[in-house]
C-alpha cells in the first residue's frame, strides 16, 4: 500500500462535518472512514470495547488472602441471570481486523500541561500516569494474548491530547516510559489535523494489523 494512502483516500467532507464532535468521537469516525476507504469492510474501530469488563472480578484469589479480606461471592447472579459483581478495565477504543482477528486496543488521554502561557504546576495531572497500568505483567500478558499482534510492538496505543503534548517535562517522562516502542504513543497536538493522525497510524501501526 502506498504511503499515506489512508489520508489520500479519505472522504474529507465526512470528516470535516464531524469536527464539532468530541475528540474520542472524531478519532473513531476519522479512522473508521479512512480504513473503509482503503479496506472496505475489513476493519472495525470500536469505542469502549467490552473485552475486559470482568477480568478483576473473575480473578481467583488464594484462600490465604480471602480469609483476611472482606469477601463477596463473585459467582452471585442478579435476578436477570447476569453477574452481580463485575469489574475490570474499559479501553477507549479497539481497532479490529475482522479478517484475521488482530486487535489494537488503546486509550485517549487528555491532560493540561506546562506551556508558554502557564507554569510548571499546570502539568500536575496524572491522566498519563494512569495509562501505566498497561505495562503491568498481568495486563500486558492479557493484551498480548488477545491482540494477536507481533511482540515487536506493545499491544496498546496511547493517544495523548491537550497541552500535555507540548509540556517539556511530560514529553520526556512519556518518551522515557516507551523508549524503543515509540510507535505505541502519539502526541495529537492539533486535534483538527486528522491527516497527521492517519499518517502516524498507517506508517507506525497499521502494518501490524494486516
Amino acid at each position: 500500500m502506498a504511503t499515506n494512502e489512508l489520508r489520500k483516500r479519505t472522504n474529507w467532507q465526512t470528516i470535516s462535518g464531524a469536527k464539532a464532535l468530541k475528540t474520542e468521537e472524531l478519532f473513531q469516525i476519522s479512522l473508521q472512514s479512512a480504513l473503509d476507504a482503503v479496506f472496505p469492510g475489513k476493519f472495525l474501530v470500536e469505542r469502549h470495547p467490552k473485552d475486559f469488563g470482568d477480568i478483576y472480578s473473575t480473578y481467583p484469589l488464594p484462600d490465604s488472602v480471602l480469609d483476611k479480606i472482606y469477601n463477596v461471592d463473585v459467582q452471585e447472579k442478579k435476578s436477570n441471570g447476569k453477574a452481580k459483581y463485575e469489574w475490570g478495565i474499559s479501553m477507549d477504543f479497539a481497532i479490529r481486523n475482522l479478517d484475521n482477528n488482530k486487535v489494537l486496543f488503546g486509550e485517549i488521554k487528555r491532560q493540561d500541561g506546562w506551556v508558554e502561557t502557564t507554569d510548571m504546576q499546570a502539568g500536575r495531572g496524572n491522566a498519563h500516569e494512569r495509562s501505566c497500568k498497561y505495562f503491568t505483567p498481568g495486563l500486558m500478558r492479557l493484551l498480548r494474548q488477545t491482540s494477536g499482534l507481533s511482540e515487536e510492538i506493545l499491544p496498546f496505543w496511547l493517544v495523548i491530547v491537550g497541552d500535555i503534548t507540548r509540556d517539556p517535562r511530560r514529553n520526556r517522562e512519556i518518551a522515557y516510559w516507551f523508549q524503543e516502542y515509540t510507535s505505541n504513543y502519539y502526541m495529537w497536538r492539533d486535534t483538527n489535523d486528522v491527516s497527521d493522525l492517519l499518517d502516524f497510524f498507517e506508517n507506525s501501526l497499521l502494518p501490524y494489523l494486516l
